[in-house]
């Protein structure tokens, strides 16, 4: 039987928000450090994101820079480290998953746009590593979903038919995006995994069907 490869996105389908409650990383910024998520958008993302995230460049000297314009006494450790912390509620029915399709023979690989320093941080210190076979990263690969480039990159390295690359994301323009590429991709809703390979199989099978429904 032929085994796939599944491809899993991490913000929002494995990491979920902060441990404590779900609620965005960024919900007590200013408490701890007098700044709130506008400014450091306009100083750290706005600017420096796209390049860090794609391993054109590193993100504490960045963060550094920003606090600052941001005339913040905090540290670009101290921030980064928040940032981490709070942005770690492990999802683990998913991991579960994950884990049953590893045990099924099916090779399982994070898929996901990350820097350098906090795709370590997952793999290594949230544990992700048990539950994958390896990460694809977009500062690996230099480019980021949803470019063609990333999915192209992860299909040489695969070096296998591109129709047994499976992605699950959260984001619609990732899923499509690689579903252009020739992937299979799901849209991950927060429903069980298995459920959301159901629905949306059995709704490519009947799309071009009559409608059989009563009225």
């Amino acid at each position: 039987m032929r085994k796939s490869v599944y491809l899993m996105d991490v913000d929002g389908v494995i990491v979920t928000g902060r441990p404590s409650d779900g609620a965005a990383w960024w919900t007590d910024l200013e408490q701890h450090f007098g700044f709130d998520k506008s400014a450091l958008r306009t100083h750290f993302f706005a600017p420096f994101w796209q390049d860090i995230v794609r391993g054109r460049d590193q993100l504490l000297p960045r963060l550094a820079e920003a606090l600052i314009a941001m005339q913040s006494p905090a540290s670009p450790e101290a921030v980064r480290d928040f940032w981490f912390s709070q942005d770690a509620r492990i999802d683990r029915k998913v991991c579960a998953w994950m884990d049953r399709r590893r045990a099924a023979g099916h090779r399982v690989m994070l898929a996901t746009n990350q820097d350098h320093s906090r795709a370590a941080h997952l793999l290594d210190n949230l544990g992700l590593r048990d539950h994958c076979d390896g990460a694809y990263t977009s500062a690996a690969i230099g480019f980021a979903k949803p470019d063609a480039a990333f999915f192209d990159g992860i299909a040489k390295a695969e070096d296998r038919q591109v129709t047994d690359l499976i992605l699950i994301d959260d984001t619609m323009e990732n899923v499509e995006a690689a579903k252009r590429c020739g992937w299979q991709a799901y849209h991950y809703t927060g429903q069980p995994l298995d459920q959301i390979m159901r629905q949306s199989s059995w709704s490519a099978h009947h799309k071009d069907q009559p409608d059989l429904q009563p009225r």
